[in-house]
């Protein structure tokens, strides 16, 4: 992303301004930001969903606002997406679930098959893989989501919040599968505020930026005041940001709900 600008749906104010981000082959990056603030709409319009006002979106070297919605489906088929609503379906069961994007692609079944498990394993979930979606807790349905994204070897993975309905044991296992993509090769961008997830993102030395009153900036940048930063996701617009000298041990900051059609479960 390159100094894009999203414009409030209903006016007023640019919701994102000035937003600038690159993310390389490997890397795994995480944004944090309160409800509402536009993490959303920076998601979609990456995704092509939403025209910027201004700026330009280049995924896997295309211009997003460019491409016509066929070639934004091809595109798609290179990305693992996780969205926040799941988009899973529940009359199939978690393997059938995962192995959708490789049914889309034309791979035959019996490959389909193997690499779905091996994707449910990767998230801890290869004896639930014959069960029916709705037999399963939301923790798990989440994981199936997870494992779904990954099943293409995507070069890109846009998750958001994938470690919401998780438990710390959990959050790793999510978090893990995530890192294995990465080290592959993947561009990661995950989306969340839970303290599981940054926890893990400050072990592992991942990027974390934070989206504040518009402004994509490091986390680290955001003044804390002597609060937690789990008080400051309350009202993370209000809060002030610290001098960029004053930020130089902090590294880190970006989006959180993606809409999609349901016609499209999310992997198109």
């Amino acid at each position: 992303m390159h100094d894009v600008r999203l414009d409030h749906p209903r006016g007023g104010p640019a919701i994102v301004t000035g937003a600038t981000l690159l993310v390389g082959a490997g890397e795994v990056v995480v944004i944090v930001g309160a409800a509402g603030v536009g993490t959303s709409r920076l998601v979609a319009a990456a995704l092509g969903e939403h025209a910027a006002a201004t700026g330009t979106i280049t995924m896997l070297g295309h211009d997003v606002g460019k491409l016509r919605r066929s070639s934004l489906r091809l595109l798609r088929r290179r990305i693992g997406i996780v969205p926040q609503d799941l988009c899973l379906l529940d009359d199939r069961s978690a393997q059938l679930n995962v192995i959708m994007p490789l049914e889309i692609d034309g791979v035959p079944r019996s490959i389909s098959l193997v690499r779905a498990a091996e994707c449910l394993a990767r998230v801890g979930l290869e004896s639930e893989a014959s069960l029916p979606l709705d037999c399963l807790p939301p923790s798990a349905r989440q994981r199936v989501a997870v494992a779904r994204a990954l099943v293409r070897d995507p070069e890109l993975v846009i998750a958001d919040h994938p470690t919401s309905l998780q438990d710390a044991a959990g959050a790793e296992l999510v978090c893990g599968a995530i890192a294995e993509a990465a080290r592959a090769g993947a561009a990661c961008i995950l989306l969340g505020r839970d303290p599981a997830l940054r926890v893990i993102a400050e072990r592992e030395g991942w990027r974390q930026l934070a989206l504040v009153g518009g402004l994509l900036r490091p986390l680290g940048e955001v003044l804390l005041d002597g609060k937690t930063i789990e008080e400051l996701l309350v009202d993370l617009v209000s809060v002030p940001l610290r001098a960029p000298a004053a930020a130089a041990s902090a590294e880190h900051a970006i989006p959180n709900l993606i809409q999609f059609p349901a016609a499209a479960g999310g992997v198109a």
